[in-house]
């Protein structure tokens, strides 16, 4: 259950806070107009997958997406890293999983 905003005034508001406050608004119009419309759902998944089909045609984009995923898979091995430093050890497996011996 979502809690209801009141509405707030534009007056002190600058124009990135008016463009933000906006793209919400959109955001929120559009995901309570999915689930309420199954064919208008149904539509912006097809033109999504059409768009997603073009971008992976251009070899700008594709390059752009790898980078995002290697940084991604780093910064998820580093941070795997630190947490399994910081874990204390069990005594029984190298590992540090505690696994019952048969």
């Amino acid at each position: 259950m979502s809690v209801k905003q009141t509405r707030q005034s534009l007056k002190g508001m600058s124009d990135e806070e008016k463009k933000e406050r906006k793209k919400i608004q959109m955001r929120e119009y559009m995901d309570k107009r999915r689930k309420e419309d199954p064919d208008f759902a149904k539509k912006q998944r097809e033109l999504c997958a059409n768009r997603m089909k073009v971008l992976r045609q251009n070899p700008e984009y594709i390059e752009k997406e790898r980078e995002y995923l290697r940084n991604y898979q780093r910064n998820m091995k580093i941070a795997y890293n630190e947490l399994k430093s910081l874990s204390p050890r069990k005594s029984g497996s190298p590992d540090g999983l505690n696994v019952a011996k048969i």
